[in-house]
């Protein structure tokens, strides 16, 4: 099929030559080398994959299980359901690779897509050159007839608007009516093209016009699972006490363990207002019952640092990550923000063994990224102290955060991103929060 100059190749094994092979091949290369494509491994094995399959003649069997298990390591009998992996990859996918040829300033002869709502890519031969444009047949030259000069002795004239005959005393003014009917006519005809052309330039930008910076809630607003709220929790049992599944009981479980401070109620209180309004569905977990298989079926937000072992977990490949040290006979804690790039810096600290009172600052970490780990997209806040993940809540659900990544040329054209996030503390409350670190890719 042909589209504006441009021939798709489908998925027929006999449609594609060796030429034909070789050079979507080549364009595949350029694609996962690209930076839409190098910091994320899943969405490169993921179109690698597809594409390589299409070539052999398999794009038939690309199902959404086949995906699954053969990219990611599913089980044969995994739960599509319950699992969004794939659909939340492909998804990626396609943006990606719509930003991809959006930044490119090369031709391509060869395209490849993703179409929505399948998994079986598309190779689309561009135009080598432009076709000459068509030259239209010169029209023919009628003879002008020749009309006798006005005079007094001419007393009608033919009025061309009405087909009447009108005195040749008023040959003036309908020579004054034509001029001015046309003029109106010429007017009409360009403020209706600038209409037009500014209100399709208009849905172009609205509608091509790439992000230029890492996006906080994109890969949430395609989910076809609820977002999942993994959230840090306490535990009051003594240190040297060992919980025993046979006998616990309700109550200790209710009143000792899986405890949520007030502070994170708040930050996840200002997350579901955020969530109501995009339209997107989300469940809350306590990070303490949740298991690694719980995290892979759907795009998950961690909040809470040290409390929360899945954020202590999955930032340890991170640029900047939480450690926490225990120290002294009581074992008193201390919170810090490592960075692994910097091992001889300062980290940010928090000493638990300090009275809050006496407490001046607290630090988080904010993060967007394509966990390798869980596969899906995750976001992070992470405080080291409550203060910390409340400073970092206002971040996430205002506009300060993307603006401070809008204006940082290393993030142009990224889609992930890492921020320390750092807050003055006020009268035992957080002050403005303040982005102290910022990396993209």
């Amino acid at each position: 099929m042909s589209t504006h100059g441009v021939e798709e190749l489908k998925s027929d094994r006999n449609a594609f030559s060796l030429e034909i092979q070789s050079a979507v091949r080549s364009e595949l290369e350029l694609i996962l080398s690209s930076p839409a494509f190098a910091q994320s491994n899943r969405c490169k094995r993921f179109l690698g994959f597809v594409v390589t399959q299409t070539l052999a003649g398999h794009g038939s069997e690309l199902k959404e299980r086949t995906i699954g298990i053969s990219v990611f390591e599913r089980a044969i009998d995994y739960d599509t359901g319950g699992d969004s992996i794939v659909r939340v990859t492909s998804n990626e996918v396609r943006k990606r690779i719509s930003q991809f040829y959006q930044e490119s300033s090369t031709s391509h002869p060869i395209q490849i897509d993703l179409p929505r709502g399948s998994y079986v890519p598309e190779f689309r031969i561009q135009p080598s050159r432009k076709e000459p444009a068509e030259i239209a047949p010169a029209p023919k030259i009628q003879p002008v007839p020749v009309v006798p000069p006005i005079s007094a002795t001419h007393e009608h004239v033919l009025d061309v608007e009405n087909g009447e005959e009108i005195g040749a005393a008023n040959t003036h003014d309908l020579h004054l009516k034509s001029a001015r009917i046309s003029r109106r006519r010429w007017i009409g005809i360009a403020l209706l093209a600038t209409v037009i052309t500014a209100a399709a330039g208009f849905t172009v930008w609205k509608t091509e016009t790439p992000s230029k910076f890492p996006q906080i809630w994109d890969s949430f607003l395609h989910s076809n699972a609820p977002v999942l709220i993994c959230l840090g929790t306490h535990n009051l049992t003594s240190r040297n006490t060992q919980a025993n599944p046979e006998t616990e009981r309700f109550i200790d479980l209710v009143l000792h363990n899986e405890i949520i401070p007030v502070d994170d109620v708040t930050v996840i209180t200002s997350m579901a207002s955020l969530l109501g309004k995009k339209g997107i569905p989300f469940r809350v977990v306590g990070a303490g019952q949740t298991s690694l298989t719980d995290l892979r079926r759907q795009p998950v937000i961690l909040i809470g640092g040290v409390n929360n072992r899945w954020t202590l977990r999955l930032t340890q490949d991170l640029r900047y990550r939480i450690e926490r040290v225990e120290r002294g006979q009581n074992k008193d804690p201390i919170a810090l923000i490592v960075d692994s790039q910097s091992p001889g810096s300062e980290p940010w600290t928090i000493d638990f063994s300090v009275p809050m009172y006496a407490w001046k600052n607290d630090y988080a970490i904010i993060a967007r990224i394509d966990d390798p780990t869980t596969g899906v997209p995750m976001l992070i806040d992470a405080g080291l102290g409550n203060d910390g993940s409340i400073a970092a809540s206002e971040l996430l659900t205002s506009d300060i955060l993307p603006n401070h990544m809008k204006s940082d040329p290393t993030c142009n054209g990224k889609t992930n991103f890492e921020a320390v996030i750092g807050t003055e503390i006020i009268d035992a409350k957080p002050g403005p929060p303040h982005v102290l670190r910022l990396q993209c890719w």
